[in-house]
Protein backbone atom coordinates (compact mmCIF):
# COMPACT_ATOMS: atom_id res chain seq x y z
CA UNK A 1 0.00 0.00 0.00
CA UNK A 2 3.31 2.28 0.18
CA UNK A 3 4.32 1.09 -3.19
CA UNK A 4 5.14 4.23 -5.97
CA UNK A 5 2.20 2.77 -8.46
CA UNK A 6 -0.76 4.30 -7.47
CA UNK A 7 -2.85 1.80 -9.26
CA UNK A 8 -0.85 -0.76 -6.73
CA UNK A 9 -1.78 1.66 -3.97
CA UNK A 10 -5.45 2.01 -5.28
CA UNK A 11 -6.07 -2.19 -5.78
CA UNK A 12 -3.84 -2.76 -2.49
CA UNK A 13 -6.40 0.02 -0.47
CA UNK A 14 -9.48 -0.98 -2.46
CA UNK A 15 -8.73 -4.87 -1.38
CA UNK A 16 -8.34 -3.85 2.34
CA UNK A 17 -11.61 -1.90 2.35
CA UNK A 18 -13.68 -5.09 0.74
CA UNK A 19 -12.37 -7.14 3.82
CA UNK A 20 -12.84 -4.84 6.43
CA UNK A 21 -16.88 -4.58 5.01
CA UNK A 22 -16.98 -8.52 5.52
CA UNK A 23 -18.84 -9.43 8.30
CA UNK A 24 -16.76 -11.54 10.67
CA UNK A 25 -13.85 -9.55 9.78
CA UNK A 26 -11.50 -9.58 12.58
CA UNK A 27 -7.75 -8.45 13.10
CA UNK A 28 -4.47 -8.25 15.37
CA UNK A 29 -3.82 -4.89 17.19
CA UNK A 30 -0.43 -4.50 15.98
CA UNK A 31 -1.46 -4.95 12.46
CA UNK A 32 -4.37 -2.59 13.17
CA UNK A 33 -2.16 0.09 14.61
CA UNK A 34 0.59 -0.16 11.01
CA UNK A 35 -2.87 -0.26 9.02
CA UNK A 36 -4.24 2.64 10.66
CA UNK A 37 -0.60 4.58 10.09
CA UNK A 38 -0.53 3.74 5.93
CA UNK A 39 -3.75 4.83 6.18
CA UNK A 40 -3.79 7.96 7.40
CA UNK A 41 -1.03 8.56 5.17
CA UNK A 42 -3.28 7.62 1.97
CA UNK A 43 -5.84 10.79 2.68
CA UNK A 44 -2.74 12.76 1.56
CA UNK A 45 -2.27 10.50 -1.70
CA UNK A 46 -1.26 12.63 -4.77
CA UNK A 47 -3.69 10.15 -6.37
CA UNK A 48 -6.74 11.07 -5.44
CA UNK A 49 -9.01 7.55 -6.34
CA UNK A 50 -6.68 6.14 -3.60
CA UNK A 51 -7.18 9.32 -0.98
CA UNK A 52 -10.97 8.70 -1.69
CA UNK A 53 -10.72 5.30 -0.43
CA UNK A 54 -8.98 5.90 2.39
CA UNK A 55 -11.57 8.36 3.05
CA UNK A 56 -13.74 5.24 2.46
CA UNK A 57 -11.96 3.27 4.78
CA UNK A 58 -12.10 5.77 7.76
CA UNK A 59 -15.75 5.13 7.85
CA UNK A 60 -15.77 1.03 9.06
CA UNK A 61 -12.65 1.69 11.12
CA UNK A 62 -14.73 4.63 13.06
CA UNK A 63 -17.92 2.66 13.42
CA UNK A 64 -15.56 -0.35 14.87
CA UNK A 65 -13.96 2.38 16.91
CA UNK A 66 -16.85 3.31 18.63
CA UNK A 67 -18.98 0.05 18.56
CA UNK A 68 -15.96 -1.70 20.49
CA UNK A 69 -14.79 1.13 22.34
CA UNK A 70 -17.86 2.93 23.69
CA UNK A 71 -20.43 0.26 24.02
Amino acid sequence: MTGKDKDYRYMATSNLLNELNKEGFKIDVDIEAKLSNIMIQQLDDAAGDVSGLAVKWSIPVLIHYVVFVFI
